[in-house]
């Protein structure tokens, strides 16, 4: 099985980056990984909320490898735990697709066009979280549903 992470812009707070390091290369020991950063929206302040989901969704849709279950990440999404994660990773394992892919807005959320196009739409909290704090958030669940899936201890 394959994991994709697909993210909306990089990530410029080095303390985010280091956290996502440190997950993406501990998830490697269980899965193959790629972790892809599309172009975020245009930086003017003029330009709509609204067209810069929309640019943003026309490089998401068009990076969705084939054969993926594929999870998009809103808050208006479904709250899993950790276990209920491991579960949707595991029958990923052990069913028909090749893998799975987790999307990641940018600063504006994701365009109603991905999350429509998403097989699942998962809510890391009830509350927003910045876009950077949810790419550590889930590859941190991400690492923790191999371990579960695995029976190994997670150091708390």
């Amino acid at each position: 099985m394959k994991v994709r992470f697909l993210c909306v812009g990089r990530l410029k707070k080095g303390f985010y980056k280091d956290g996502v390091d440190e997950y993406l290369g501990r998830i490697k020991r269980y899965s193959r990984l790629e972790h892809v950063e599309v172009k975020e929206g245009p930086a003017s302040r003029k330009t709509p909320e609204e067209t810069i989901r929309e640019r943003e969704a026309g490089r998401i849709l068009s990076s969705l490898p084939e054969g993926h279950l594929v999870v998009a990440l809103d808050e208006r999404g479904k709250g899993l735990d950790s276990r209920g994660l491991a579960r949707v990773a595991s029958r990923v394992m052990n069913g028909p697709e090749q893998g799975i892919t987790f999307i990641v807005g940018g600063a504006w959320g994701l365009h109603k066009s991905v999350t429509d196009r998403a097989d699942r739409v998962l809510s890391l909290s009830k509350m927003t979280l910045p876009h950077e704090l949810a790419r550590l958030v889930l590859a941190e669940q991400v690492y923790r549903a191999f371990t579960i899936i695995r029976g190994e201890p997670y150091s708390h």
